[in-house]
């Protein structure tokens, strides 16, 4: 039977780069509005043509937006989750709330903000596997590194990934794809953690 599954691992390494905690592979049950909703406005037009159905969701300030296209492909850019190096405003996210998931979740429920002060994580880069054949499977992996500078101990408890682009509202936003709620991590000042989200099919 066919599947689509998500999974995350969460790495913690200390101040050497040492590995500190490994989780294994632990199922997301996370995919929110946002993420179906941008499939549609993916799939629902002709080529170059602009989209007959624009799918309503909503952005991380909680304002609505719809995907569709605008007409030509290239005017009309969503799905953008590699963000930059010290930039948390998309991509994986983590945060500190523990109210448990719906489907309507628009945004974490209190994101840790970019930085080394108090309560702070320093955003990296993001890596990618790509799609591959492992097993029986079919994997594709998208991680992100976090580094604790604050000088204290900072704990996850939610991590996240949210998407950037361009809206026929007008106007780039971001919106959430996947909200989870986890086993709270504690990340001691001068580690580093890595969140890892493995997209896998199976046939």
């Amino acid at each position: 039977m066919a599947t689509l599954k998500l999974y995350y691992r969460i790495e913690v390494k200390d101040r050497y780069g040492r590995v500190k905690k490994r989780t294994k592979l632990k199922p997301c049950n996370s995919f929110v509005l946002q993420f179906l909703a941008m499939i549609g406005g993916a799939i629902s037009h002709q080529f170059q043509v602009q989209s007959a159905v624009y799918c309503p969701a909503k952005d991380t300030d909680g304002n609505a937006i719809a995907y569709g296209m605008t007409g030509t492909a290239y005017a009309y850019s969503f799905f953008s989750v590699f963000s930059a190096d010290d930039n948390a405003g998309y991509g994986i996210v983590a945060g500190t709330g523990t109210t448990p998931p719906t489907n309507a979740d628009y945004k974490l429920q209190t994101q840790i903000a970019h930085g080394v002060g108090a309560g702070q994580l320093d955003y990296g880069t993001h890596s990618l596997t790509v799609a591959q054949v492992v097993g029986s499977n079919v994997d594709l992996v998208i991680s992100r590194t976090m580094y604790n500078g604050s000088g204290a101990t900072i704990t996850i408890s939610e991590i996240g990934v949210y998407e950037y682009g361009s809206h026929p509202a007008g106007g780039n936003k971001t919106a959430m794809l996947i909200r989870d709620i986890i086993t709270p991590v504690d990340i001691e000042n001068g580690e580093t953690v890595s969140i890892q989200y493995t997209l896998r099919t199976t046939v």
